[in-house]
């Protein structure tokens, strides 16, 4: 429908809600438009049949604007069902990576990895969707019809005491310490803090997630269901283990100097 047919059919019907005694002035008001853009709509439904005017002010709806009336009536309410629609498609779509080869249709089930959502062909949990754009695996794809919850665990975390440098650094750390104790690196949100832990990343190959705001970065990560591997320098290995013990998260703490 049109932009002038909208106006025409809100011009209309303000005429048959009113009529015979029309004041253009109190239509401009309601539709928030201005008088000479009523009068001009007046004079073309005039023109096309669909209202006759008696003079002085007076207009009536005729038979021929009724039917027109009826007709625009349906299709407005044929336009708004087809937003209406959209709106709650839009409003159920939900973005998920691809754990298989999913394809347009399939179902899927959820599961939560790394404070993402992934959805899977095979049941891996008790949440199951409806894939609407299905892709390759490791892609982004919509989901939709979602049933069920799914189930977000707190991660846990390893917390390696990295050695300050009044005390050696870097230079006094047992890499095999922290490579022995870290299965599937990709499964763990990596954290650092102090100049040393940074080094130490670097030097391990870790590429640090969390920087900024430790303490409080790693609860948040652990609430959506990431497991975090902390490299703390120092002392402030004490920070960080209070703010976990507050916040009720598992931890496993190990200090990470050579020959300790």
């Amino acid at each position: 429908m049109k932009k002038r047919n909208i106006t025409e059919f809100q011009v209309l019907s303000e005429i048959i809600r009113k009529q015979p005694h029309i004041k253009q002035k109190e239509i401009a008001e309601n539709l928030g438009i201005t008088v000479q853009a009523v009068s001009e709509h007046i004079r073309n439904l005039v023109k096309e049949g669909y209202v006759k005017s008696r003079g002085r002010g007076e207009y009536v709806v005729t038979e021929k604007g009724l039917r027109k009336l009826k007709n625009w009536i349906s299709e407005f309410k044929d336009y708004l069902d087809e937003i209406n629609s959209a709106v709650y498609r839009y409003k159920d779509i939900w973005p998920a990576i691809a754990d298989d080869d999913i394809e347009d249709g399939d179902t899927v089930y959820l599961f939560m990895k790394n404070a993402l959502l992934y959805a899977s062909k095979e049941p891996k949990g008790e949440a199951k969707a409806k894939a609407l754009y299905g892709g390759k695996k490791g892609d982004d794809i919509a989901i939709c019809e979602i049933k069920g919850i799914v189930d977000v665990p707190k991660g846990r975390v390893v917390v390696f005491k990295i050695p300050p440098e009044v005390v050696g650094g870097s230079r006094v750390v047992d890499f095999d310490l922290i490579k022995d104790n870290i299965k599937d690196l990709d499964n763990y949100v990596i954290a650092t803090m102090g100049t040393v832990a940074y080094v130490v990343a670097n030097k391990l190959g870790f590429k640090p997630d969390i920087r900024f705001a430790v303490p409080e970065a790693i609860v948040s990560a652990c609430n959506r269901g990431c497991n975090v591997v902390a490299l703390i320098t120092g002392k402030m290995a004490e920070k960080v283990i209070k703010k976990l013990d507050n916040a009720k998260i598992s931890y496993t703490v190990l200090d990470a100097t050579k020959n300790k």
